[in-house]
């Protein structure tokens, strides 16, 4: 214990030396992403197109993505300079089969009639999943499909693949049930695929709204853009974020989606490598792992068995290149 006159180490040590930087206090929080503007790269367009090489094979076919997407290239323009405060009441095409906008605009039957909208999806925040029942009303009343799905913070992931897989499941089944009979349902023989009246085909097209569709409701549509059309996360933003202007994305929102690009990455990974295999053309052998019996010896778990210098100096190794120290001798 120390006397009443004496000083801690600890607080000794503190007066001999000062930061170098501001430090704040307040719990960690996610570092900030940002987006850039299409306009630093001198660009007022972009486009997105359907490619099988970044879709999870478990989920969809080559099949089902043309379908889907009827492998067409997509396109937004920079809506800057024309983007009028009124118009976020309304909502905007993110894909041509994919709308964006507020729930209030289902409100507009003329629209929904005049796009062709089949369903409407409605991302209701978790602690107020009554908010949105006049979407379930409208759609009801319109007789077209309603989906819902509820957002918390801790379950994006589950959200977004929920709200993707509901979004495909009916463009396939608006497709599947405009086959020529009951009959056609059955693979054709020429080109084993569904039979359809094009003449007369009308394609699915889903309305994904939230409270405002800045927020949740957008990053529903920008997970879309991940998992079916393989965007990565900066992409997929921009992409929105050109067709309705007023959407915004916080930097919790940007990291789950970042997350959510990481998960599909590790799993058509792995997709792709079953394919291959059940193709019979990956050259990758089983290749047994030797179990080492018994705890490594510190040598084994630091990896320096062999290497010139001691544990130390490789320790150190880490620091090189770092010029930035955040206290320094007073």
């Amino acid at each position: 214990m120390n006397s009443a006159g004496s000083q801690p180490a600890s607080a000794s040590w503190a007066r001999n030396v000062s930061a170098t930087a501001p430090f704040t206090q307040r719990p960690p929080s996610p570092p900030y992403i940002h987006i850039p503007s299409i306009a630093e790269d001198g660009r007022a367009s972009m486009s997105i197109l359907p490619s099988f090489d970044g879709v999870n094979s478990s989920h969809l076919t080559q099949e089902d993505l043309e379908i889907i997407t009827q492998g067409k290239p997509q396109f937004a323009q920079d809506t800057a300079n024309i983007w009028r405060y009124e118009m976020r009441r309304a909502a905007q095409p993110i894909l041509d089969f994919l709308y964006l906008g507020p729930a209030s605009a289902v409100k507009d039957h003329e629209f929904l009639k005049r796009e062709g909208i089949t369903m409407l999806l409605a991302v209701m925040d978790a602690k107020f999943a009554g908010s949105l029942m006049s979407v379930k009303k409208t759609a009801e009343s319109l007789g077209l499909a309603y989906g819902s799905v509820e957002v918390d913070m801790d379950n994006l992931n589950h959200v977004f693949r929920t709200a993707t897989r509901t979004i495909n499941d009916h463009l396939l089944d608006i497709y599947r049930g405009q086959a020529i009979s009951p009959h056609a349902i059955l693979h054709s023989p020429q080109d084993g695929k569904i039979i359809i009246d094009t003449a007369s085909f009308k394609r699915g097209k889903v309305f994904v709204c939230c409270e405002t569709g800045n927020d949740r409701s957008a990053a529903v549509a920008a997970a879309y853009l991940i998992d079916v059309f393989g965007a990565n996360m900066v992409t997929a933003l921009q992409f929105v974020g050109l067709q309705r202007f007023c959407t915004s994305f916080s930097d919790d929102i940007k990291n789950k989606l970042r997350t959510y690009e990481d998960i599909l990455t590790a799993t058509r990974d792995v997709s792709r490598v079953r394919h291959l295999h059940s193709d019979g053309r990956s050259n990758l052998a089983y290749q047994p792992v030797n179990v080492a019996q018994g705890k490594r010896s510190i040598d084994d778990a630091m990896e320096i068995d062999g290497e010139e210098g001691s544990g130390a100096e490789l320790d150190e190794e880490r620091y090189n290149g770092r010029d930035f120290a955040p206290f320094v001798e007073s």
